[in-house]
């Protein structure tokens, strides 16, 4: 049994591990939002098909199950599917990693800062292990770099890091939050 639940409020959204059964409306989500995928996801190279979708999730679904990452869709009240968001662990064993993405015409909506909220709350309630979740993304992709100082996160460094995708420059924000800043705000 996975350490996370298989559904978090995200108010106004509700989070939704990965499952094949959303296969359309991932692919819906990430083809209206191809371009901005494209230019900072470095999985975004090509349109999504509802069959590529119903092996990423189904991959997705497995490592959720055996706490390997914990990915969500994120979903509104009617269920269509408006992003994604996830965990995934770093070499540190007490850090965590959170990303996200929002469907283009869902975006200025705080959907990546709700998700954003709500997987550092997770991350820190159900592994007594987690110690630091880091929020990571190109220096360019200025959208993405507003949400963490809107959960509280604090930019640690800026790095080189590898251009994986064509909108990146080779220079990455790292944002950090911490067990004890967590709960001494929370």
């Amino acid at each position: 049994m996975a350490r996370f639940p298989t559904t978090l409020d995200a108010a106004p959204l509700q989070l939704v591990a990965w499952d094949p059964r959303y296969a359309a409306g991932v692919a819906d989500a990430s083809n209206a939002s191809f371009d901005a995928l494209h230019t900072w996801m470095s999985w975004a190279t090509e349109l999504a098909t509802e069959a590529s979708m119903l092996t990423v999730l189904a991959h997705g679904a497995q490592r959720f199950a055996h706490d390997l990452e914990w990915q969500y869709l994120m979903t509104e009240a009617d269920g269509t599917v408006v992003g994604g968001t996830g965990l995934r662990p770093l070499p540190d064993p007490k850090s965590l990693e959170i990303g996200y993405w929002v469907r283009t015409d869902r975006t200025q909506r705080g959907y990546a800062t709700a998700s954003a909220r709500a997987l550092t709350s997770a991350a820190f309630s159900f592994l007594a292990t987690c110690e630091r979740v880091e929020i990571h993304m190109d220096v360019a992709n200025l959208k993405s770099a507003a949400v963490p100082p809107r959960v509280g996160y604090w930019l640690e460094r800026e790095e080189d890091r590898p251009f994986l995708a064509p909108g990146h420059t080779g220079r990455g924000f790292i944002w950090v939050m911490d067990r004890a800043t967590w709960s001494a705000n929370s």
